[in-house]
């Protein structure tokens, strides 16, 4: 084994002497496959004298070349670091495999390789396992929204919470984030429920079905809420307006019951269902407003099954104040395939779950917010008025 390594060491000085782009070629493939071959027979001093060389070989090989050696350098954890640099800042073709696989490659070198390169390394870094908050941040930072969305679909790079929060907040405008973001594991529940008012009605059925709201904080939240509302002297009665007062009187003899509400909407008296709703809800009546105008039924499903409507009540709450649209100018029914979806949706909701998602709206005041945000087209051939 001496003797063949010191006649390939002698053949390296044949060609290193020759300055032919042939021999320069033939050069770097000697020294890569010595060095690969050798990797654990090569002393430290051998291995960083032909590290030296090969990076300054390394800009005259062709790209195929370099494309090659980065390839079995990528999956080695011993090749030089200053190599690997080099090869990270290659042209992509060259840069895709240790920008991927390589663990010689730290989160410094990472961040800045983010910094300084081009969109496509960006998008094979936002692919690479493992990747550290610090990295995910400065992917965000600097990467666009095709990066920004690859990093969200991996699902082994970690996201720092402040870093969740501003992709949540920036979903409202990109509905390409909020698919990925709610396959997230690590997504947490209040953030997901904060899309609710945004997402589209599968997406509100998942978040719904799959999110679960921690109960020990929402008591935790509604203790701290109830105190808060005592000491508030400037709370404003319920009561304002000949609904209010109406509803208030039925309540208070125990008769604001679902048939009620269900009547006040078929004689089309939408302001006494809005306000009976509220009182029984906890919600607002412009909440309450935005959810008979909303496209989406999962909202009023949801507060349906926490008062515990009966599926029938429900049922007539929906397709009372929905519309399938406008088609030729002329109204269409609402299809069955969505009747039965919602339907569905609604049969598979537990009234423990939409209990704790109604709390949950009631004592976040920033969902209202939210909502108040985003540009509804607001369709009045949806609900009766």
């Amino acid at each position: 084994m001496a003797e063949s390594k010191e006649a390939e060491l002698d053949q390296l000085m044949v060609l290193s002497r020759d300055g032919s782009i042939s021999a320069r070629q033939r050069l770097f493939d000697n020294m890569t496959n010595l060095f690969l071959a050798e990797e654990e027979r090569l002393s430290e001093q051998e291995r960083a004298h032909i590290s030296d060389i090969l990076s300054k070989l390394i800009q005259d090989i062709e790209l195929n070349v370099r494309r090659s050696l980065a390839e079995k350098l990528a999956v080695s954890g011993k090749a030089p670091a200053e190599l690997i640099k080099l090869l990270a800042n290659d042209a992509i073709e060259v840069a895709r495999p240790i920008l991927l696989k390589s663990r010689v490659l730290l989160e410094p070198d990472l961040m800045e390789l983010v910094e300084s390169r081009s969109k496509e390394h960006l998008l094979v870094i936002s692919n690479r396992e493992g990747l550290s908050e610090a990295v995910s941040d400065q992917l965000i930072e600097f990467g666009d929204e095709d990066v920004i969305e690859s990093l969200i679909r991996n699902s082994d790079a970690e996201v720092s919470k402040e870093a969740m929060a501003y992709l949540v907040e920036e979903s409202k405008r990109l509905d390409r984030f909020q698919e990925p973001l709610l396959a997230r594991h690590d997504l947490p529940s209040a953030l997901a429920h904060q899309m609710f008012w945004w997402v589209s009605a599968a997406l509100r059925r998942h978040i719904i079905e799959n999110f679960e709201i921690d109960q020990f904080a929402l008591d935790q939240h509604i203790s701290s809420a109830t105190r808060e509302f005592q000491e508030e002297p400037s709370i404003a009665e319920f009561g304002e307006t000949h609904a209010d007062k109406l509803v208030a009187q039925l309540a208070s003899r125990n008769e604001l019951s679902e048939m009620f509400l269900v009547q006040s909407l078929q004689s089309k008296q939408i302001r006494l269902f809005i306000a009976g709703l509220s009182l029984k809800s906890g919600l607002s009546t412009q909440t309450l407003s935005r959810f008979l105008f909303d496209k989406n039924a999962e909202g009023m499903a949801v507060t349906c099954k926490a008062l515990d409507f009966d599926r029938n009540s429900f049922s007539a709450v929906f397709l009372l104040t929905r519309r399938g649209g406008m088609e030729n100018g002329n109204q269409v029914p609402t299809s069955p395939a969505e009747v039965e979806t919602v339907m569905n949706f609604y049969d598979r909701l537990k009234t423990e779950k939409a209990e704790q998602v109604l709390a949950h709206w009631r004592l976040d005041t920033g969902y209202s917010d939210a909502v108040d945000q985003i540009n509804h087209k607001l369709d009045t051939q949806r609900v009766y008025l």
